[in-house]
């Protein structure tokens, strides 16, 4: 409907319901008329501020919201904990007492931002006259400030998203200028901004809420509904240069979670010891720092995997498609020696070796493994800058030669059979093939999304199953969508400009839930990824 189409008496209605002061807030009115009008919210104060001159009077913020936005943090402390609570809506009571006992064991500084939401279908607040109010079991951390925690982290309280936004950090990304940044949101996304060499990583992370499901039955609402995560965000300070971030999400009826190695059941906090699954980062063996793999190793003891997933093992420098027709670096490559395949497949061997002690490794059939095949149908054998790939490209076209007559149309690749004849116990997936793992499948490598087009976070999120992918070498979350970072050196030559690289793999707990663990270096250039002993 448009302004001109309004009667007197349509306009009659619209000047009444803003001069009713008795029906709750401004906003809720112009909430009340666009629903009865079939526009927005926005539309109706337009055609009263500008059609009617019906001007609106500025509100006064409730007390309990102007005592958050005076809040400050403790300075103290060394950890912080971090959700989102919806005004006029009630506390996942078991889930709050748990995030309080688990802040005094880890010495945490609590932190709820407080959310906003006019619902005026909510069953909490029909009586309430739309009120703004926060419930009384979040009070004492409500915040609705901005902070500082870090010379490299903000909690960006102050900036208010809408509960129901499908990318609550969409043109956010510079607000915060160099610093990673924690927003308040029902949702649980993260992502990361490229920086320039020399810069630390920067992140983006919501919260998830810690408040009950309280949405519209409009399509917004309901969809907002459907993603609401009880959650909230770990963020430890090790040194003046040094942080790190963890998401945790809980139960939705008990409110129970585990972050890293505890487990905060009715209050009780445990040592966990194993979890289902740990999903690396990118090898790319040859590119791979052995810091982070050796880190990986010390994090495996103490949480020992039912599942290991590998994603690009197999990095193809030796052969690759993107610099054979350069004559400078064939050459570069003929003098260090790099161009040499045999050598390149014996050090990924020999890295392989590290996880033969687990009880299920499954390598994911990735987008650089193509890069041995590729140079097998595209390259000629008697051209090769060294004899010794001559040699090896008869052995493997043999081995492609093979599968093809068995099935041209369920070709799996030579990289998974080499592994396999080595390590015959290692399960090496096809491109189509599902893995699942506590619900989440982990057999796609991220390159490839539906109907063979470009797989990206945005795609796959849209997925009926949640999905952990590799690829991009960044790590990334959008609802049921995660993907791991690298473990990989951050620069390896090609990732020229700004990058958003980052070490990073993701966990998945008995409990079925997921989270990234993060790689940095702290102060003294140690690898590092918690301050937990």
């Amino acid at each position: 409907m448009k302004f001109k189409d309004l009667t007197d008496i349509d306009k009659k209605r619209i000047s009444d319901v803003y001069n009713d002061k008795e029906d709750g807030s401004w906003e809720r009115r112009a909430f009340k008329l666009g629903d009865e009008f079939g526009v927005s919210e926005r539309t109706i104060r337009k055609w009263c501020s500008e059609k009617l001159n019906l001007k609106e009077k500025e509100e006064v913020e409730p007390e309990q919201y102007l005592k958050a936005k005076a809040r400050t943090f403790d300075s103290t402390k060394k950890r912080f904990i971090i959700t989102w609570a919806q005004n006029n809506t009630p506390v996942h009571k078991p889930f709050m007492r748990n995030i309080e006992a688990y802040a005094k064991y880890i010495d945490a500084d609590i932190h709820v931002i407080a959310g906003r939401y006019r619902n005026p279908t909510s069953i909490w607040s029909e009586n309430q006259k739309d009120a703004e109010y926060w419930h009384s079991e979040v009070l004492p951390y409500l915040d609705a400030n901005r902070h500082d925690i870090h010379d490299f982290v903000s909690i960006l309280s102050d900036i208010k998203i809408h509960p129901t936004a499908v990318n609550p950090m969409t043109g956010l990304q510079a607000l915060s200028g160099v610093n990673s940044c924690v927003f308040g949101s029902p949702k649980v996304q993260l992502e990361m901004i490229p920086v320039l060499e020399g810069n630390k990583p920067k992140m983006m992370v919501t919260t998830g809420a810690v408040t009950k499901k309280n949405y519209t039955d409009s399509k917004a609402g309901k969809t907002g509904e459907f993603h609401h995560t009880f959650g909230f965000v770990v963020v430890e300070i090790k040194d003046d240069n040094t942080f790190f971030v963890r998401q945790v999400t809980a139960d939705d009826k008990t409110g129970d979670f585990i972050d890293l190695y505890h487990k905060v059941k009715k209050t009780d906090i445990t040592r966990v010891e194993k979890i289902e699954a740990g999903i690396l980062g990118d090898i790319h063996y040859g590119h791979h720092d052995q810091e982070v793999l050796d880190s990986t190793m010390k994090l495996f003891k103490k949480l020992t995997p039912k599942h290991v997933v590998l994603h690009d093992v197999f990095d193809g420098n030796s052969i690759s498609h993107h610099e054979m027709k350069d004559p400078f670096i064939q050459y570069g490559k003929e003098m260090n020696g790099s161009n040499d395949l045999g050598k390149e497949i014996d050090l990924m061997m020999d890295g392989l070796k590290e996880f033969e002690k687990f009880e299920n490794v499954v390598i994911v059939r990735s987008n650089h493994d193509d890069f041995l095949d590729r140079w097998l149908k595209n390259e000629d054998w008697k051209k090769q800058p060294t004899y010794k790939n001559s040699r090896l490209y008869m052995k493997m076209s043999d081995i492609l030669l093979e599968q093809y007559g068995n099935d041209p149309y369920n070709v799996k690749g030579v990289i998974p059979m080499l592994i396999n004849e080595k390590f015959p116990k290692f399960i090496t997936l096809g491109r189509s093939v599902s893995y699942r793992v506590k619900d989440w499948e982990l057999g796609q490598h991220g390159d490839i999304g539906s109907n063979g087009s470009r797989g990206s976070l945005l795609q796959f999120r849209k997925l009926n199953t949640k999905i952990i992918v590799g690829h991009y070498h960044s790590p990334g979350r959008k609802d049921g969508a995660l993907s791991v970072g690298t473990s990989t050196h951050l620069r390896v030559g090609y990732n020229k400009g700004a990058s958003s690289w980052l070490q990073s793999h993701i966990i998945i707990h008995s409990d079925g839930r997921s989270q990234h663990i993060n790689f940095t270096r702290d102060m003294d250039g140690k690898v590092c990824f918690t301050t937990f002993k």
